[in-house]
């Protein structure tokens, strides 16, 4: 399963040439690193703890709902995070694929066993067709119950070319602010489908769930936007190809789906699982305070120390991981107790990381490898009893 999982993100990050991504405002790679290593440390425990009080299979039954946080991605960041800081660790020692990782005892060993577990569970449950990414099955990503996707379906309505004008714009809008308030990470976007309906047409649905973030600390705005989360939904003609990826993205073929959508609605859930529809008229005051608030955080992004560019990642990895207990219904005070935790854990680690000139050797290390993104998660041999007795 982890090398399933990788060669689907190897095939996602060399697609769109993610190992080399950098930014004049974030340090993308040192923030993924310190990240992935919060996340290898601390993931294994607090999910042993998360699951005395709910299944994994529970989790992803109740993720099975518009505009859930947690997603798809963040399932994908577990894996990604776990077995790319392993990786690390791996390259630092000089090994090979197969030798055993220094320090990693059966108890890291079980750690391994117990993530992978968790997010099979919880996928399997997630996903409608059983399976765990997306390329399994066609590059699918159909996740919503049939009686969701029938209610959609009776929600879309035909639009005016004004409204779907502006149902452009604001999704523009939305992309932008998702984008800047996770320090450049595609997150708070979700892209899933397709929903086959009876008369050949297709139901793809675009998502921002993360619109009213209280977590991150750079995220309280003095503009905030008017709902958390926003689902455009869309009915297009069986002539549109789709291609969903592992960390909740979408492709289309035409690239230009304009031509092609029959109908297209704006909604809402709410607290209560309810589905709302957004009107038309509200979109010029949606897209004015997402404008607003995006301008706020990168007006902060920009005065940010070289250090707390690197840093932000403490809280983003934070982030995708608090929503598993957050869905799962616990106490708040879990996400102080994450939080606490990857502080504790990541904040010595940022000046050693900083000091460095090259960034961590895990990005050369995916932009050119040929084999396998993770390796083997391999048990020491014990000594033979012959080889005791001598």
């Amino acid at each position: 399963m982890v090398a399933l999982f990788g060669s689907s993100q190897k095939n996602f990050m060399r697609l769109e040439q993610r190992s080399s991504l950098r930014s004049a405002l974030f340090d993308v790679p040192r923030r993924s690193s310190l990240g992935w290593i919060g996340i290898h440390q601390h993931a294994p425990s607090l999910l042993r703890q998360l699951t005395t009080f709910v299944t994994p299979e529970e989790i992803g039954r109740r993720m099975k709902q518009l505009c859930s946080r947690p997603y798809y991605l963040q399932l994908s960041i577990l894996m990604c995070s776990f077995f790319g800081a392993r990786q690390q660790l791996i390259l630092d020692h000089g090994l090979k694929p197969g030798d055993p990782l220094p320090g990693e005892d059966d108890a890291g060993i079980e750690d391994a066993l117990f993530l992978v577990d968790f997010w099979r569970r919880v996928a399997r449950t997630y996903r409608n067709d059983g399976c765990l990414l997306p390329a399994e099955n066609g590059y699918t990503q159909a996740v919503l119950p049939q009686t969701t996707v029938e209610e959609l379906a009776h929600r879309v309505e035909s639009c005016t070319p004004e409204h779907h004008r502006s149902v452009r714009r604001l999704a523009a809008t939305l992309d932008l602010y998702s984008f800047i308030l996770h320090g450049e990470q595609r997150d708070g976007t979700f892209g899933h489908g397709p929903y086959p309906q009876p008369d050949g047409t297709i139901i793809v649905i675009h998502e921002y769930n993360d619109l009213c973030n209280q977590f991150l600390p750079w995220a309280r705005t003095a503009t905030r936007n008017l709902y958390p989360n926003l689902a455009i939904v869309r009915r297009l003609k069986a002539e549109v190809q789709t291609r969903f990826d592992l960390f909740g993205s979408i492709l289309y073929t035409p690239a230009d789906v304009d031509g092609f959508i029959v109908a297209e609605s704006l909604l809402t859930r709410t607290d209560d699982g309810t589905l709302q529809q957004v009107a038309w008229e509200e979109i010029p005051e949606i897209q004015y305070r997402a404008a607003e608030a995006q301008n706020e955080l990168y007006v902060k992004a920009a005065g940010w120390t070289p250090r707390y560019k690197a840093e932000y990642g403490i809280y983003l990895f934070a982030n995708h991981f608090y929503p598993f207990f957050q869905i799962a219904g616990l106490d708040p005070s879990w996400g102080e107790t994450i939080r606490r935790s990857f502080e504790a854990a990541l904040s010595p680690l940022v000046e050693p990381m900083l000091q460095k000139a090259e960034i961590p050797s895990i990005w050369s290390f995916m932009a050119a490898t040929e084999g396998d993104f993770f390796w083997p998660v391999t048990r020491r041999q014990a000594p033979s009893p012959t080889m005791l007795t001598h």
